[in-house]
């Protein structure tokens, strides 16, 4: 062990000895309530902020992707493919629903 190590050693060891953090029990509850209180404010914007969200990390994708030497044909299956599988979400809950 070099000997500037022996500081970083014993931050290491404080840090695995302390308490693992952990959520509130009704972590999930306090934040679905406080998300239906503030729905007005973030209905307006939630679909504007997630088409965004889509479109930057898809050209962030293809840019790392290409910039890697990726083919646009790997390019794209790795884009389109995740899409397509989401997409086909809703239509397989349609299709395994059971008929009243």
């Amino acid at each position: 062990m070099e000997p500037g190590d022996e500081g970083m050693d014993s931050m290491l060891r404080r840090s695995m000895a302390a308490p693992v953090p952990s959520l509130a029990v009704d972590f999930d509850q306090r934040l679905l309530r406080e998300l239906r209180q503030s729905s007005g404010v973030w209905g307006r914007y939630s679909r504007i902020l997630l088409t965004g969200y889509g479109v930057l990390s898809v050209v962030t994708s293809v840019v790392v992707m290409r910039g890697q030497g990726l083919g646009w044909g790997a390019t794209a299956a790795t884009i389109v493919g995740p899409l397509a599988l989401v997409g086909t979400v809703p239509w397989a809950r349609r299709a395994t629903r059971t008929a009243p």
